[in-house]
């Protein structure tokens, strides 16, 4: 082998090198994006989880609550008639 076949084999590795060097740095930034989107993604679906759990209790306390006012109105006119006939039957 000659000096300058040595040199052209050398200077070819060294660029091949700095290609990969290049590539893994691609990588690694790729890498970290994709585990940071990964680690969001994740909150994001623990948030609705969330959410969705306090969506559902609301919604079961607005039952509860339309529940308990229709059984006050319920006694509500009963107490009414049983009065309005208690002031019917005093005359």
């Amino acid at each position: 082998m000659t000096g300058d076949m040595v040199r052209e084999l050398a200077a070819a590795l060294d660029a091949a090198d700095r290609e990969r060097a290049r590539l893994q740095d691609a990588l690694d930034v790729t890498t970290a994006a994709y585990q940071r989107r990964t680690r969001q993604a994740r909150q994001w679906r623990d948030l609705a989880r969330g959410l969705s759990d306090d969506l559902r209790q609301a919604r079961a306390a607005r039952d509860q609550a339309i529940s308990t006012s229709q059984r006050l109105r319920v006694g509500l006119v009963a107490a009414r008639e049983r009065l309005a006939g208690r002031e019917g039957a005093g005359r």
